[in-house]
């Protein structure tokens, strides 16, 4: 992959390339980890039966919905810088 990059970009784009593509990876993965923790929290709570499953489900309903609409404001960003 870097020689690749290396041969199509100048060494300045390159590594400014890979950090942005490191940047990203990093944050992908504590978002991941956050997310798996919480779900397990959650789950936790379910088993132990701190949680009503009333509450639970109202909790799930809540983040899928805002899942969907960052995803939705992130498509429409994206296409928006990309157009300029």
């Amino acid at each position: 992959m870097m020689a690749w990059l290396e041969a199509h970009l100048t060494p300045e784009a390159t590594k400014t390339t890979l950090y942005h593509a490191v940047r990203l990876l990093f944050r992908l993965y504590v978002a991941s980890l956050l997310l798996a923790g919480t779900y397990s929290v959650f789950w936790l709570a379910e088993v132990a039966g701190l949680i009503p499953e009333r509450l639970l489900s109202t909790i799930w309903v809540g983040i899928a919905i805002m899942g969907t609409i960052f995803l939705v404001l992130l498509i429409t960003l994206f296409y928006t810088s990309n157009t300029r």
